[in-house]
């Protein structure tokens, strides 16, 4: 399977804003979980939390880089989605 392949409807990049926008259920995934892994690519971005905790929260991942490229946003997407599921297999 390819990336093309991969159904990633909770990401979603804006490349003029050098941000990527990461939907979580928070029936899946606990609100400390959310924050705990967001607070992991702190180093590398602002990161703003928005949301509903019964129905969706919205991370937010703004890049510090000046120069970042759609591949680098998705990366960190991918990262905190990881970091999500690791996590939440330790709570």
């Amino acid at each position: 399977m390819g990336e093309k392949d991969l159904n990633c409807h909770n990401i979603c990049v804006n490349e003029e804003e050098k941000s990527v926008v990461v939907r979580v259920n928070p029936k899946i995934y606990k609100v400390h979980i959310i924050m705990r892994a967001a607070e992991e690519l702190m180093e590398d971005s602002h990161i703003v939390v928005d949301g509903d905790p019964e129905t969706s929260i919205v991370v937010k991942f703004i890049s510090k880089k000046k120069d970042i490229t759609r591949d680098e946003l998705l990366q960190i997407a991918y990262k905190f989605n990881t970091s999500l599921v690791a996590m939440s297999g330790k709570a």
